[in-house]
């Protein structure tokens, strides 16, 4: 009765999401379509939560109502809007205090490439840095030429502040042990569980990385507000400031409320009264287009993994899964007008076998005729490093968090804890080692062994393939390795990286690979295509239903140019810093 219950349930939410496109596409070339955009706008882009990597896939959370358009999309969109004689200018509302810094990058080098056709870039915040330990909201705001602040929000921008907490000494008093293993010694995702404070090596490494990502703050900020880099580091020091002292010292432009930086908006505008939303503008078929040789984007976001996706279709995709990736780059280098291969990774690490599928995928693609160019996201370490590192050419944003080469393996162990409680766990086994990563038994001498030697293949295997398709000797590969982690401009200093940008410089290296003219234009097709989107839905809701394959629902492309414009085109991202999580299992 309840799979019957739950096939009923699941074929009517296929007929609704069947109605909701058959509604998005009447609604999108209907009477309600969207009106032409007047010949002179003003752009307005609402960053105070910045564009995702990838955006949300889980119904409730974007699949049906709606989702922000991810930071790729964004960024073409700007760069088109720059090319647009009907485009005067831009309006931007700050105050992602935490948002990932290559995310951050990726803007600035939009908005200058945006100021650079001569247009007005204007940005209002409330409040700057008020969290007191990052400074993505004012790195975002200084790219802008005039930045708006409110009287009573304050300048608070004092540099960037890493807490770990150690849970050792915790788990300890509870009767919880960690086992497992590292390699090597700045491998410090877990530390978190096997020590009670940073060990020498992960303090220092970490301490490395942040100064870098504070240096490329500080110098990038001082050019863009015309002062010295020193004078700006004892501004930041002084802070935090009230908003007319940021004024004076040159932090900001203007202060005022949104409706003040909005009236002065509208007189660069010559008196036009309206905002164009980027939604709106990116609906608009008038806008510059992108049509020429095809570039296939493929992109793996969030921690990658291997074998199957969601239980359920109101969930998040929170991984990247290998399986996926593996075969949108098979289907891309297949492809006969895909000209080359983008691999954008924004990924902190996964599971060693599915990292190395994803990299055997890439060396196969080029093998067939494809240049691979990596883009990297704000990370790439450990499994996002393995993943990228047979391409022809990596690129990282200065500030993208890369490298972590090395592996690592922990489970609890939580025998203490229950026999304080009275819980008495016994085992019934065939084989000498089954169960030697129980929650309930210690692992014998030999077991803890036979847990060294895989790390030692794998932390190997890793660091062969990385000398090997990097062209690093023993002692640069050591240099490299041991688990550091690197902001993008050093890793380029060790070798790992060929050059330092974003997208754009990935689809131009993407170009000159594959022989396409530099003044042409390039297409970009993302694999998979947002269009299946719906598929993947439907797969879930028939999952539930009990049925093991779903019918294919191929949607023509007026259908999915339909619910883009609603907002149904998407897939998931995530932000870290620094890079902490188990990268590893």
């Amino acid at each position: 009765m309840r799979r019957f219950i739950v096939g009923f349930l699941a074929t009517i939410g296929t007929l609704v999401l069947l109605a909701i496109v058959a509604g998005a596409a009447f609604f999108a070339s209907g009477p309600f379509s969207p009106k032409p955009l007047p010949q002179q706008m003003v752009l307005s882009l609402d960053l105070r939560s910045l564009p995702p990597e990838t955006t949300s896939t889980g119904l409730l959370s974007g699949g049906l109502f709606g989702s922000p358009r991810d930071i790729i999309e964004t960024v073409q969109l700007l760069w088109q809007a720059a090319d647009d004689p009907r485009v005067v200018g831009l309006y931007v509302e700050i105050g992602d205090e935490a948002g990932g810094l290559a995310r951050v990058q990726e803007l600035r080098q939009a908005i200058a490439h945006f100021r650079g056709k001569g247009k007005f870039a204007v940005g209002f915040a409330e409040s700057l840095g008020s969290g007191g330990n990052h400074v993505a909201d004012y790195y975002l705001a200084a790219a802008l030429e005039q930045i708006w602040l409110q009287p009573s929000g304050g300048f608070g921008v004092t540099g960037i502040a890493v807490e770990t907490p150690f849970l050792k000494g915790g788990l300890d008093k509870l009767g919880v042990k960690v086992e497992g293993g590292k390699r090597y010694e700045y491998k410090s995702a877990p530390d978190s569980f096997t020590e009670t404070g940073y060990a020498r090596p992960a303090r220092e490494n970490l301490q490395q990385l942040i100064d870098s990502l504070f240096g490329q703050f500080v110098a990038d900020v001082a050019r863009d507000r015309k002062m010295e880099a020193g004078q700006l580091r004892r501004l930041i020091d002084n802070a935090p400031l009230e908003s007319e002292q940021a004024r004076r010292d040159g932090l900001v432009d203007k202060i005022g409320y949104r409706a003040d930086a909005l009236e002065d908006v509208y007189q660069r505008a010559n008196g036009k009264r309206e905002l164009v939303t980027l939604a709106e503008y990116a609906g608009d078929e008038a806008r510059p287009q992108t049509r020429g040789e095809v570039i296939a984007l493929v992109r793996a976001s969030g921690a990658i993994m291997s074998g199957g996706g969601r239980s359920s279709p109101l969930e998040d995709e929170a991984a990247a899964n290998a399986e996926d990736v593996v075969e949108a780059l098979e289907n891309a280098s297949q492809a006969k007008d895909v000209r080359a291969i983008v691999l954008r990774i924004d990924s902190p690490g996964g599971t060693y076998p599915a990292a190395d599928a994803i990299a055997d995928a890439v060396g196969r693609a080029r093998a067939a005729g494809k240049p691979v160019i990596v883009s990297m996201g704000d990370v790439a370490a450990s499994g996002g490093y393995l993943a990228a590192v047979r391409g022809d050419v990596i690129v990282a944003q200065p500030t993208t968090i890369t490298a972590s080469i090395g592996v690592f393996s922990i489970w609890p162990m939580a025998q203490e804890l229950l026999t304080s409680l009275g819980i008495n766990v016994e085992r019934v086994s065939v084989g000498r080692n089954a169960g030697m990563h129980s929650t309930f038994q210690p692992p014998s001498p030999a077991q803890r062994a036979a847990v060294n030697r895989e790390l030692d293949v794998i932390y190997a295997a890793f660091t062969a393939q990385v000398a090997e398709f990097r062209n690093l000797d023993s002692n640069r590969i050591d240099a490299a390795a041991r688990g550091r982690v690197f902001s993008g401009v050093d890793a380029k200093r060790a070798g790992l990286v060929d050059e330092l940008g974003g997208l754009q410089l990935a689809l131009n290296i993407a170009k000159a690979k594959a022989g396409v003219d530099e003044g042409r234009k390039v297409e970009i097709r993302r694999y998979p295509n947002d269009g299946d989107r719906l598929q993947r839905v439907l797969d879930h809701l028939f999952k539930l239903a009990g049925v093991s394959t779903a019918p294919s629902l191929g949607m023509p492309r007026e259908v999915r140019e339909a619910l883009a414009k609603f907002g149904v085109a998407a897939r998931p991202g995530n932000v870290r810093l620094p890079p902490l999580p188990p990268l590893w299992r």
